[in-house]
């Protein structure tokens, strides 16, 4: 086979990450291409998320840890098949659509509707057009039969995704994985997709874990307990205080809301109510709760700038809606510990926000209001529309025994839910571990038959298949979480053996040693 690899930004560590596979693919006899950005495009997702400095220095910069950094033969750059023009489909016209709710952080229905938001996809659509024409030539110039794509939903890397699906040719995006060891590569879906996820979380949601599995699950989720959780992309609110809960109410329902913008133009993360403000609203109606029975805890991430664009329109939107229901907010820049909040919480209500690991290694109620990786983990109870709403009850009505046994059946699939993301649908997890977020090491032996395969059928295999046929071995892991005894359960993860980190050729070779004193990624 002839396959391409594709990373138009070279942001760390994904083109690395891009290398390293077609290294395992080449070793088995494959040919391998790949397509960069050589200053080619109009403008791109980096460009207009930062203002550090000008476009020349911003592509020079990108330019020097791309794919050219690695390899020298077989690179071709979006320029050289920029002719002939190649027609668009009509829905083409959306592919930038999400890169532009990325950049803006837009939030509510207004600001989807401004003309800031307006003006911003207009200026990417250039980049769209410009990708797809390219990728669709070097598909068919080069003859390839598979494409590799870094994330697949941004602007040029969505065109060169769109152009393989068009030609017919089998393609898989690649990321980064969640807790950073190993590689997420879904076939036949961007970074955002939801099919592979929902099948194998699923299928192993009913499948005990032995003890060495459960210990490993376990120190995933003892390691945001513990706020050692380093190699995740961003850890918030790590140096938080724990307060007493701040509200009066009878009740305590913690409402957890998401970064619309994130997944904003992916319907499968959506919900029938259209705006999360709206699940709340009924959600309060539905369980007849006071105001005061409520706190709405403002996501840090809306504190921080991402580029030169701050959370300042999320936290604004969901502020107000507090206000105007005389819900307590708590900012996204106070010290309270949403840990904290949820260890005293009755239920917590999420949108897609990763801390459904805390609420269910606590045994929590979790009442779900949009699709999420974990929608079929039995973690959460979905409310995503009005019927699942009808039929929910909130747990701490519930006689202690029948609350208790809920709580066990939550701690136990958060377990298991924690095991198939990061050893299951990671893949080359023995082998690709992550140091620091931008940093990685790498053992020999990874079989690049595995990626060819999963492009062949267009199915993700679990990366471990193994399982017991009985619940006793988690059970003891289980027993240490109930207890919350998370330094037992602790895992340093410290990387040793034969794991060797891959270099950049000459002369480009000391350009990570330069870049380990920038902010990593898109901050």
């Amino acid at each position: 086979m002839r396959i391409g690899f594709a990373s138009i930004y070279s942001w760390r560590p994904h083109v690395e990450h891009l290398h390293y596979l077609a290294s395992l693919v080449k070793a088995e006899g494959h040919d391998v291409e790949f397509l960069t950005c050589d200053a080619d495009l109009p403008t791109c997702y980096t460009r207009e998320l930062r203002n550090i400095r000008p476009g020349w220095q911003e592509c020079l910069m990108c330019r020097a840890g791309g794919v050219r950094s690695y390899q020298s033969r077989n690179v071709h750059s979006i320029g050289d098949f920029s002719r002939p023009p190649v027609s668009l489909p009509k829905e083409s016209v959306n592919w930038g659509l999400s890169s532009a709710s990325s950049l803006g952080r837009f939030e509510s229905d207004a600001d989807f509707a401004s003309p800031a938001f307006h003006a911003l996809a207009e200026r990417l659509r250039p980049v769209v057009e410009t990708g797809y024409i390219a990728a669709s030539n070097w598909i068919a110039r080069r003859g390839l039969d598979a494409i590799v794509v870094f994330n697949g939903r941004m602007d040029a890397t969505r065109a060169i995704f769109e152009a393989a699906k068009s030609k017919g040719v089998p393609v898989a995006s690649l990321e980064r994985t969640w807790f950073g060891d190993g590689l997420q590569i879904l076939p036949g879906e961007n970074c955002l997709g939801l099919q592979s996820v929902d099948r194998l979380v699923s299928h192993w949601s009913t499948k005990p874990l032995s003890r060495a599995q459960a210990v490993k699950a376990a120190g995933y989720i003892a390691s945001r307990f513990l706020r050692r959780n380093q190699n995740e992309w961003r850890a918030y609110n790590v140096n938080a205080e724990i307060k007493p809960w701040p509200a009066p109410g009878r009740r305590k329902i913690l409402l957890i809301p998401s970064s619309r913008n994130e997944n904003w133009a992916h319907p499968e993360w959506g919900s029938s109510w259209g705006h999360p403000l709206a699940a709340y609203d009924a959600l309060i109606d539905h369980f007849g709760l006071d105001p005061a029975d409520l706190v709405l805890r403002a996501h840090p991430n809306w504190g921080e700038k991402i580029g030169k664009a701050d959370g300042r329109m999320a936290e604004a939107c969901y502020a107000q809606w507090a206000k105007q229901r005389g819900v307590l907010a708590i900012p996204s820049t106070a010290s309270a510990s949403t840990l904290g909040l949820i260890e005293q919480a009755d239920a917590v209500v999420v949108a897609s926000g990763s801390a459904v690991l805390e609420a269910g290694a606590l045994g929590k109620q979790v009442i779900g209001t949009a699709g999420a990786i974990y929608q079929k983990a039995g973690i959460r109870e979905s409310a995503c529309n009005e019927a699942q709403l009808k039929a929910l009850r909130l747990w701490v009505d519930l006689p202690e025994e029948a609350q208790e046994a809920l709580a066990a059946r939550v701690r136990r699939n958060t377990l298991r839910f924690a095991y198939t993301m990061t050893h299951r649908v990671a893949q080359y997890v023995d082998y690709v571990k992550c140091v620091t977020p931008t940093q990685y090491v790498y053992k020999p032996g990874a079989d690049g038959k595995r990626l060819i395969e999963m492009l062949k059928s267009g199915e993700l295999i679990a990366d471990d298949t193994e399982w017991v046929e009985n619940e006793r071995d988690e059970g003891t892991v289980l027993e240490l979480i109930r207890q919350k005894r998370w330094m037992d359960l602790s895992d340093d993860r410290q990387v040793s053996g034969s794991y060797q980190p891959i270099r950049r050729r000459f002369p480009f070779a000391g350009l990570d040693k330069l870049r380990s004193f920038m902010r990593h990624g898109d901050r």
